[in-house]
C-alpha cells in the first residue's frame, strides 16, 4: 500500500513524467495497441493486493486501478485521439506495480482534488457576480475585479437569452412582461473555476503540475492554456444557471456531453439522481442570443469537455466518495471549521493539511 504523502510532497514528478512517454507518443505504434497495452495493465494491477493508495483510518482507500482505468477511458472525449494516446503511453511507461500507483496518485492529488477543492467553496448566489471560489475568499488569487464579474455575468445572460440554458427559467430580472413562466436569478456559472484557472507565486508549483496534466488530457490548445488567466471570466468560460443546476454542476454531478452536432449538448448526471428527469438527457443548444449586435463567445467546448471528463472519472474511480469522506471527516476532527483550512493556501496543500489532521486526531482518539 502507497501513502499519499509521497506524491503531495513531490510535485516534481508531475512535470517531469512526460519525459518518460515522450518517445512513446512518437514512434509508429498505433494508438489503439497503446490503449489495449494499457487496458492489460490496469487488468493485472486489479488483481495485486498493494495496488491501494493509502488514506487516513475510516476513509476508503484508493483503488489506483480505477483510478488508471478511468482516466484511460475519458481521455478520448476529455481531449480526442491525442489525449487518449497520451494517457495510455503513460500507462505502458509504468512497468511496476510501484510505478502505477505513482501515476494514479498523481492524477488522484494534482488533477481531481483541485476541481474538487474548486466546488467546495463558500457560495454566493448574489446576482452581480460570478461564484467565487476557495482562493477568492482570502484573496490569494487575487480575487476578480468587480467590475469584470458583473461584466462576465451581464455578458453571459445576455448571450443565453436571461435564461437558464438547462432548465429554460427566466433571470426574474429579465423575464417578459408576457411571461407566467418560474423566474429566479440566474448564476452566471464558470465551467472551469478560478481556483484551476489562474496562477499565484504560493501555488505556481503545483499548478504547474496540475496544468502539466490538463495540457496532455483535454483539447485545449497551447494558446489557451497560456491566456488561461484572462479567460477565466471570458464568456466563453460561462453559462446561466439557475441555483439549484448551478450547484450540482458546480459539484462536479451534473455534466453536459457534446453531440455530433456544434454547440449541441445532452445534459447528463453522475452517481444518482441530482437533476429533474424532465431536464436529464434534455438537449441545448448554445447561441448568440445578443447578436448581431454584439459578437459574445459561446462556452469553449473544450472547458465543457474537460468539466464531463472530472465529473466521469470521480464518480467511476470511487474518488469523489474517498474526497467527501476526508473533507467530511476533517470537518467533524475541526468542530465544523473545515471552511478555515480550505479557505487558505493551494488545493494541494491543504489536502495534506487535512489528511496530517486526520491521522493525529485518529490517534489522539485512540490515545483517550
Amino acid at each position: 500500500m502507497s501513502d499519499m504523502s509521497e506524491t503531495i510532497s513531490e510535485p516534481d514528478f508531475v512535470i517531469s513524467f512526460n519525459e518518460n512517454v515522450y518517445l512513446s507518443m512518437q514512434n509508429d505504434i498505433s494508438t489503439a495497441t497503446y490503449v489495449e497495452q494499457a487496458l492489460q495493465i490496469i487488468d493485472q494491477l486489479v488483481a495485486k493486493k498493494n495496488r491501494w493508495i493509502e488514506t487516513p483510518p475510516r476513509v476508503n482507500d484508493v483503488d489506483a486501478s480505477r483510478v488508471l482505468d478511468a482516466m484511460l477511458r475519458n481521455a478520448r472525449q476529455s481531449g480526442g485521439e491525442k489525449s487518449e494516446r497520451h494517457t495510455a503511453c503513460a500507462i505502458c511507461a509504468c512497468p511496476e506495480i510501484h510505478d502505477q500507483v505513482n501515476l494514479a496518485r498523481t492524477w488522484f492529488v494534482y488533477l481531481l482534488w483541485p476541481f474538487t477543492a474548486g466546488s467546495h467553496q463558500p457560495s454566493d448566489l448574489s446576482s452581480d457576480q460570478a461564484t467565487p471560489t476557495i482562493d477568492d475568499t482570502c484573496g490569494s488569487l487575487g480575487s476578480a475585479n468587480p467590475e469584470w464579474r458583473s461584466r462576465f455575468r451581464s455578458d453571459v445572460n445576455q448571450r443565453d437569452g436571461y435564461r437558464c440554458v438547462v432548465t429554460g427559467m427566466w433571470d426574474g430580472e429579465h423575464r417578459t412582461a408576457s411571461s407566467d413562466q418560474v423566474w429566479v436569478t440566474l448564476i452566471g456559472a464558470h465551467i472551469l473555476k478560478r481556483a484551476i484557472g489562474v496562477f499565484t507565486m504560493e501555488r505556481a508549483y503545483t499548478a504547474a503540475a496540475t496544468w502539466n496534466i490538463i495540457r496532455h488530457y483535454s483539447g485545449m490548445s497551447e494558446e489557451t492554456i497560456q491566456d488561461m488567466e484572462s479567460l477565466v471570466d471570458d464568456p466563453s468560460n460561462g453559462m446561466m444557471l439557475e441555483p439549484y443546476a448551478h450547484t450540482v454542476f458546480d459539484k462536479l454531478k451534473v455534466y453536459l456531453e457534446q453531440t455530433e452536432r456544434e454547440n449541441e449538448y445532452v445534459v447528463k448526471e453522475v452517481g444518482g439522481r441530482w437533476i429533474h428527469r424532465k431536464f436529464l438527457d434534455s438537449t441545448i443548444t448554445f447561441r448568440n442570443h445578443a447578436a448581431p449586435t454584439r459578437d459574445i463567445p459561446l462556452p469553449n467546448p473544450h472547458f465543457i469537455a474537460l468539466h464531463a471528463a472530472i465529473c466521469r472519472i470521480l464518480h467511476m474511480s470511487g474518488a469523489a466518495e474517498v474526497f467527501t469522506q476526508i473533507l467530511d471527516r476533517y470537518d467533524g476532527a475541526a468542530g465544523g471549521n473545515v471552511g478555515i483550512l480550505k479557505s487558505n493556501g493551494n488545493p494541494v496543500d491543504r489536502l495534506s493539511s487535512m489528511m496530517s489532521a486526520l491521522y493525529i486526531s485518529t490517534s489522539l482518539e485512540s490515545a483517550a
